[in-house]
C-alpha cells in the first residue's frame, strides 16, 4: 500500500472522518478532491516534521500489516496510541487532526502553518457555517432568515 493511502487511513483514524476520507472518490461531494488535499497536507506536514511524520506513519503501517488488515476504528486507534512511536509523535498526530479540520497546523515552535485549503476544512459543515470571510451566497444573505433544514 502506498504512503498516500496510509496517510488517508491514519488521518481518518485520528480525526474520525471515516466517511469523508475513506469513501470511494465517486461518493465524495467535496471539491477539490480529497486526494489533492491529502497530498498537500502530507507534503507540508512531512516538511515541518520530517522525522516524526515518517515515524508516526511507520507506526500506523506496522499495525496494519496483519492479515486480514484490521478495521480502521477505535480499537485500532487505542492500539496505535499505546505504541511508544505514537507517544513520541503525538504532536504530529494532533497537527494531522488540525490540518483536516482547519486547514492549518502549528509547527514545533507553535508557529501557524497554512494548509492551503481553508474553505474546505471539515469544521465548516460540522458547525453548519461557511468559512469566515468566504461565502458562495450573494451579498446581504445574512439579512434574510435562514430556511429550516429538513431532517
Amino acid at each position: 500500500m502506498d504512503d498516500m493511502t496510509n496517510f488517508l487511513e491514519l488521518s481518518a483514524l485520528l480525526t474520525g472522518l471515516y466517511n469523508q476520507l475513506l469513501d470511494p472518490p465517486e461518493e465524495r461531494e467535496l471539491n477539490p478532491p480529497i486526494a489533492d488535499m491529502a497530498k498537500e497536507y502530507a507534503r507540508r506536514l512531512r516538511g515541518t516534521f520530517p522525522e516524526k511524520f515518517s515515524a508516526l506513519l511507520d507506526a500506523y503501517k506496522a499495525l496494519t500489516l496483519a492479515n486480514p488488515k484490521p478495521k480502521i476504528d477505535n480499537v485500532l486507534l487505542i492500539q496505535l496510541r499505546a505504541t511508544q512511536a505514537f507517544k513520541d509523535t503525538e504532536t504530529v498526530a494532533k497537527q494531522i487532526v488540525n490540518v483536516w479540520y482547519f486547514s492549518q497546523f502549528n509547527d514545533e515552535t507553535n508557529k501557524l502553518v497554512d494548509g492551503g485549503f481553508y474553505e474546505w476544512g471539515f469544521v465548516w459543515p460540522i458547525i453548519k457555517a461557511h468559512p469566515i470571510g468566504f461565502s458562495t451566497q450573494l451579498h446581504g444573505y445574512w439579512t434574510h432568515k435562514p430556511r429550516k433544514e429538513k431532517n
